[in-house]
């Protein structure tokens, strides 16, 4: 079946060998008994109002200003309120501010660890909230205040199951690292009350500039209000447990069980590790880190150039070498800093492109023009690494991401910075010739890094070597940054399954939302971490086993949904991915393809593929924003026309074709806002997500087209720092998933209905021959809507409600005064206000009609 991205099935793989750097360290050594750090959080929060709520909260039977802390915290609470703000999903079952071994039953842990804690009965914010630091030394008491013995664990994990592996007196124990996050009932693996949830790998994200915890939030925020155009570093915490295999899914989890996890070993976390003799009685633990990170994106793509018989200009050992290997400590470290306690993956600033350099020139490589001349290798002006595809015949959208698909290299790698013999930058972009350029190859095209990566956090301790039979890292990603925080891949996916009407349900989608949790699939084992192409649970979120089934508990306190670097806050299809990529290992022809993360499959540098996957429909929902409607919608992909349909429609304030208003963002001394412009006599300002102006209406030789930024001339590359969250941020699931029903209602007013078109994908092609030329939230008062509604005789009803200005759409010019515009022919326009599943739609030549036919 022919895809967009090709269908290169059975490519053999190719690890290069690599010798990583790793980072080692202890944690940091204290010598204090526990509950110093637990007395001492609890000193600096009580005056800040905590010691109030907790007494208010437990009838005053909970005093952490107490002299006697140990006992205070270790006794039995007559009364908890669960009604107190906060509070409403910390487990029915508990009974104490700390529960040994257990965080779930520990009332102080959740009142920590809970962004839903935040102020008193009566709506008063506390005064302070806990750090990161404080959170860990809680954390670290519950399981220390009553150490076990390795015995003692050993029975425990054993008296799980009658039924050991293998028929083993003891079931294994491993070391084994997580990413950890205390969450809410409903993001929690069961689903009923808050809990500590863990999984064996994680994403920190990217950032131009140094990271910020939320204490109020319980997260790392990823943008500054004051300088809409940085993104922060957004860290991940990591923590050692000592773990148990077994079969899911099971009391543990995992979240949301797939089909044949019944089949699957998941690694359950018994009990934390950490420094000193609390933490396994009759032991004096020392725990240790080992950091290791790799970006060899452009050492992959020269091997690639090898393995093709292309022109290269660098092979051998000179590909372990910065930057053709990026490693460590220029993509992130282990957090020294106090206040993020241990085992913290802080990512570098850096920007989202850097200009690579070698032995201080400017680092190149040949474009051989045997390859790019073939079209279908070339997308959107981007170089695509799969040798072997054929060009496209019709699109399929739904079959694009092939997943049988090796990316032995940057999927995507740019090749329009082209370095002269003087030395000088040559930006094809500005050259009218610049296809022409491209498909003769023949020049030698500048390199760019960004500090994007893959790696692990392992541990050691010398004192478990004999007695853990396995030691086991995660697997860490450091992404692109997030443009969607509020909203989340697993969010996307349930909604997709189990809420969206089930006729509209198969098209909706270009690519089906997939978290990452929901991926059974290896880590990275190029890297020399030891990870297993067997070991395929390695991102399913699981907890420590829970014997209850009590009620679905309801958060009460200001919550909301954040993604903080959890699986289930990723994407789980690669083409070639977000925060990692695929690869595929292949063993014969007679084998299955086994499959294993891998960071260099993505974009070089990564932003070179974020403007294919934003312009190519939501191709990431809920992670890279929909601007289908930013570019021309006769799009040239694999030597085809490739039009993709809006799905998730961003409105003319986000992608910049329309001012933002004026009480926004407005610069200030010492703060970068957006640079105002002179429109129609007036200064106003523009926030496009990603810097790049939205189409507009107009004519050209008297014929109604709209006018696009050609998306071949549009180069990320040429535009960092001007892409901005500020906007973006802001939406929330509720709001994305209205928009896409909005314009799905849009689709069926215009007699697109998905259950009279097969195949499938040839519903998403007739919404594809329709382009969004504006779109907006309006308010119930809106004289457009009044208007509509008076002429179509009826009201629009419900919370939200949006403008929508489409056409279809006809044959591109290209404007004779600028390359960089492109004109799309008007064939036929409609007008559209929708709420819900009633669109009052208006087209050329008609009048205004109420249309209700999309299914509820």
């Amino acid at each position: 079946m022919t895809t967009r991205r090709a269908f290169l099935k059975y490519t053999a793989l190719s690890i290069g060998a690599f010798a990583l750097g790793p980072e080692l360290g202890a944690f940091a050594a204290d010598t204090r008994p526990l509950l110093d750090g637990v007395s001492e959080a609890c000193r600096r929060l009580a005056p800040l109002g905590w010691r109030q709520m907790l007494l208010d909260l437990t009838g005053g039977t909970l005093d952490i200003s107490a002299t006697d802390l140990r006992s205070e915290l270790g006794k039995s609470l007559g009364h908890i309120d669960r009604g107190y703000p906060g509070f409403g999903d910390f487990a029915n079952s508990a009974t104490r501010a700390i529960e040994p071994g257990s965080p779930d039953l520990s009332l102080l842990y959740h009142a920590f660890a809970s962004p839903t804690v935040v102020a008193d009965r009566n709506g008063t914010e506390l005064g302070g909230f806990p750090t990161l630091a404080e959170i860990d030394a809680i954390e670290s008491y519950i399981y220390g205040v009553e150490p076990p013995t390795m015995g003692e664990l050993q029975a425990r994990v054993d008296a799980m199951s009658p039924l050991l592996l293998g028929g083993t007196k003891h079931r294994k124990l491993g070391l084994v690292v997580y990413a950890l996050q205390y969450r809410n009932a409903p993001m929690s693996v069961h689903g009923r009350h808050a809990e500590l949830c863990f999984a064996r790998s994680g994403v920190a994200r990217l950032g131009t500039i140094e990271p910020l915890y939320d204490g109020r939030a319980r997260n790392f925020v990823g943008l500054d209000p004051a300088r809409p155009f940085d993104f922060r570093v957004v860290p991940r915490r990591f923590a050692v447990y000592l773990a148990a295999q077994f079969k899911g899914p099971g009391a543990f989890g995992p979240q949301d069980p797939l089909s044949g996890d019944d089949k699957l070993n998941f690694w359950m976390p018994v009990h934390k590790l950490f420094n000193g003799t609390e933490c396994i009685a009759g032991l004096n633990l020392q725990v240790g880190l080992e950091r290791g990170l790799r970006n060899d994106e452009l050492a992959q793509f020269h091997r690639f150039l090898d393995n093709q018989g292309l022109k290269n200009n660098w092979s051998g050992e000179v590909l372990e070498q910065f930057p053709f290997t990026i490693r460590d400590e220029f993509i992130g470290s282990i957090s020294q800093q106090p206040d993020f306690g241990h085992g913290v993956l802080e990512p570098r600033p850096s920007p989202m492109a850097t200009p690579a350099q070698y032995e201080g020139r400017p680092l190149t490589f040949p474009v051989d023009g045997s390859y790019t001349s073939d079209r279908a290798n070339m997308q959107l002006s981007s170089m695509q690494i799969l040798p072997g595809a054929e060009p496209t015949i019709e699109p399929r959208y739904m079959y694009d991401a092939a997943q049988t698909t090796q990316r032995a290299a940057p999927e995507y790698i740019n090749i329009r910075h082209r370095v002269l013999p003087n030395g000088e930058i040559d930006d094809l972009n500005l050259r009218p010739e610049m296809n022409e350029i491209m498909s003769t190859g023949g020049y030698q095209a500048l390199h760019y890094i960004d500090g994007a990566g893959d790696g692990w956090i392992a541990a050691h301790c010398p004192q478990l070597k004999s007695v853990v039979e396995d030691n086991l890292p995660a697997y860490c990603m450091v992404g692109l940054p997030d443009f969607f925080p509020k909203v989340t891949q697993r969010e996307l996916m349930a909604w997709s399954r189990d809420k969206v009407p089930k006729p509209i349900r198969d098209a909706i989608w270009a690519i089906d939302p997939l978290a990452l949790s929901q991926t059974r699939i290896a880590g990275n084992i190029a890297l020399p971490a030891g990870f297993s192409l067997t070991d395929t649970t390695i991102t399913a979120i699981v907890s420590h086993p829970v014997s209850d089934d009590g009620p679905v508990q309801t958060p009460n306190g200001p919550w909301s949904i954040e993604k903080a670097g959890m699986p289930d806050g990723a994407i789980g299809m690669f083409d070639p991915g977000w925060e990692t990529s695929q690869g595929i290992y292949y063993q014969g022809p007679e084998l299955p393809l086994q499959k294993f993360l891998a960071g260099y499959g993505l974009g070089s540098p990564f932003i070179e593929d974020a403007k294919l996957c934003a312009a190519l429909g939501a191709y990431w929902p809920g992670v890279a924003p929909d601007s289908t409607r930013q570019y021309q919608p006769d799009k040239m992909i694999g030597g085809a026309v490739y039009p993709y349909p809006t799905i998730a429609p961003l409105t003319d304030e986000e992608i910049g074709s329309a001012p933002i208003a004026d009480d926004q963002f407005v610069p200030r001394d010492g703060i970068h806002g957006p640079r105002p412009t002179t429109v129609d006599g007036r200064e106003v300002a523009f926030m496009s997500w990603d810097g790049v102006r939205g189409p507009s209406a107009t004519t050209f030789k008297d014929r109604p087209v709209v006018a696009y930024t050609d998306a071949t001339r549009v180069d990320y590359i040429d535009l960092v720092g001007t892409m901005t969250a500020a906007l973006t941020s802001r939406i929330d699931t509720e709001e994305y998933v209205a928009r896409i029903l909005a314009m799905e209602a849009v689709y069926w007013g215009l007699g697109i209905h998905d259950p009279d078109i097969t195949p499938t994908y040839k519903v998403v092609q007739q919404k594809a021959a329709w382009a969004v030329v504006s779109f907006k939230v309006v308010l119930a008062d809106d004289s457009g809507l009044v208007a509509a509604e008076q002429a179509a005789g009826a009201k629009l009803l419900g919370p939200r409600r949006y403008f929508f200005h489409v056409y279809r759409w006809g044959e591109l010019t290209h404007d004779p005064d600028n390359m960089r515009v492109v004109y799309i022919d008007m064939l036929e326009q409609a007008f559209a206000y929708v709420s819900g599943n009633t669109a009052l739609i208006k087209r050329d030549g008609k009048s205004w009609q109420v249309d209700r036919s999309m299914p509820t």
